[in-house]
């Protein structure tokens, strides 16, 4: 049981919450308590209502107001809003309370990958949007970007190219500085890992504040790849990372709205 104190976080976590079984909120907002699969779904038919808010990639952002999750917007086109993997991909991320630090609700995509059949949907929806649109790259973002990359690139016949945090790459690299909301922090990438001209997705899990993702834009930018979109899980639109991407489009599977 884990047991609320702060009047501020009680606000944040007034909501109902099933996500896979394991996060539940009650009503009287008192409690958090984490319930075996079939007691969750016996308790909220096994369908999570009113998603709470997770912050940034690289430790996250105090939460905004309680936004509930829905099927996300696309620049192009949307979701098919009756597509049932949808939903299950929704249903199963785990929203965890105060970590990793106080006041932050982190929006957990390991019990997704926990449920191979969400974790199979996920895949293929961003395969299905890419499958036919001349992908050369796969850039993921460290540390969820290799999780989901990977098996897009394998599906649509393109390399992976990891984006990596300081000194973590053994070769020769290509750096690109951004903007946290205390300091800085730099992207790597192999030189020689794209070409002139090559295609790009960027994917990520989830896209915050968007200083990550704008980072990946500019460093595959400055050696003449064309970046034809950026791809996340999850996006947390009042944070306004899509406005950072300029005019780069944005696909995402669930958003707050």
């Amino acid at each position: 049981m884990y047991t609320l104190s702060s009047p501020t976080t009680l606000k944040i976590l007034e909501a109902k919450i099933v996500s896979q079984g394991h996060l539940y909120c009650s009503n009287s907002v008192k409690s958090v308590q984490f319930l075996p699969n079939t007691d969750a779904t016996a308790a909220r038919s096994g369908r999570r209502e009113n998603l709470l808010i997770y912050g940034g990639s690289s430790g996250g952002v105090a939460a905004p107001e309680r936004k509930p999750m829905s099927v996300a917007h696309m620049a192009s086109s949307n979701v098919d809003e009756t597509d049932d993997r949808v939903s299950r991909i929704s249903s199963t991320i785990r929203v965890i309370p105060d970590f990793p630090k106080p006041g932050i609700l982190f929006q957990d995509i390991t019990t997704l990958l926990l449920d191979p059949k969400a974790f199979k949907d996920t895949i293929d929806l961003f395969v299905e949007r890419y499958r036919d649109k001349n992908i050369n790259v796969v850039a993921g973002i460290e540390a969820r970007g290799f999780i989901f990359g990977p098996p897009i690139a394998l599906a649509i016949g393109a390399k992976f190219v990891p984006m990596r945090k300081p000194k973590k790459l053994p070769g020769e690299v290509i750096s690109e500085e951004y903007s946290l909301e205390y300091g800085t922090d730099t992207m790597e990438m192999h030189v020689g890992a794209v070409q002139p001209g090559e295609r790009a997705v960027v994917v990520d899990d989830l896209i915050a504040t968007g200083g990550t993702l704008n980072a990946a834009i500019r460093l595959l930018e400055r050696v003449g790849v064309q970046v034809v979109e950026c791809a996340c899980v999850i996006e947390l639109p009042e944070l306004k990372g899509r406005d950072r991407l300029g005019n780069k489009p944005l696909f995402v599977l669930v958003s707050s709205t």
